[in-house]
């Protein structure tokens, strides 16, 4: 009875070709899941450094291994006291340089915009951070993995404070496609089988 209903299938070669395209995908997305190229590695990091601005004593750390980090939540804060007074020194500046030459006075407000850039790098957000993805750039938002840095320490301008693990659903897609495309291949022989008896 069975084999009946397996006769009236046309051209059982098409199980074959189906298993064949569902295993190419397969170890496509095996490759890209679990042993990405570089150029792969690049435009999903699976880590990504958080770096800082500017240099300075640390003085909290809002967050924790393991913590969902994203937007504007703080990361890591400075103490900012120098940089306040930088801020305030460059304001009373460009307040005296009014009425002065245009050259002084744009000296002064860049200055300015400098000290004020500097004083708001004292926080450090996700927002700070852009991924280039497939997808276009994107927002840093993921979760920590490490933070390498401790308060009352002193850290550089440039120096990697922590790990993030973005949250990028590549690698995620790819495992789940190449589980559905091996199911569907093994499904596809299995019917070629019993068609082509």
């Amino acid at each position: 009875m069975a084999k009946n209903r397996f006769t009236k299938i046309k051209g059982t070669k098409d199980f074959l070709v189906l298993a064949v395209a569902c295993i190419f995908i397969c170890l496509w997305s095996i490759s890209d899941a679990w042993f990405p190229r570089k150029s792969v590695r690049e435009k999903h990091p699976q880590s990504y450094p958080v770096t800082m601005a500017v240099s300075g004593v640390v003085q909290t750390i809002p967050v924790k291994a393991g913590d969902e980090v994203a937007g504007a939540a703080p990361l890591l804060t400075l103490v900012a006291t120098s940089y306040k007074a930088a801020v305030e020194t460059a304001e009373e500046a460009y307040k005296a340089a009014k009425g002065s030459d245009t050259e002084i006075l744009k000296e002064k407000l860049d200055a300015l915009v400098q000290a004020r850039d500097n004083l708001r790098a004292t926080t450090v957000t996700c927002n700070d951070f852009t991924l280039e993805t497939t997808h276009g750039e994107v927002p840093l938002h993921g979760v920590v993995l490490d933070i390498l840095v401790e308060p009352a320490t002193q850290v550089a301008a440039g120096e990697t404070v922590m790990l993030v693990r973005p949250n990028d659903s590549f690698y995620i897609f790819n495992k789940t496609l190449a589980g559905l495309t091996f199911f569907v291949a093994i499904f596809a022989l299995i019917f070629h089988r019993i068609a082509s008896r």
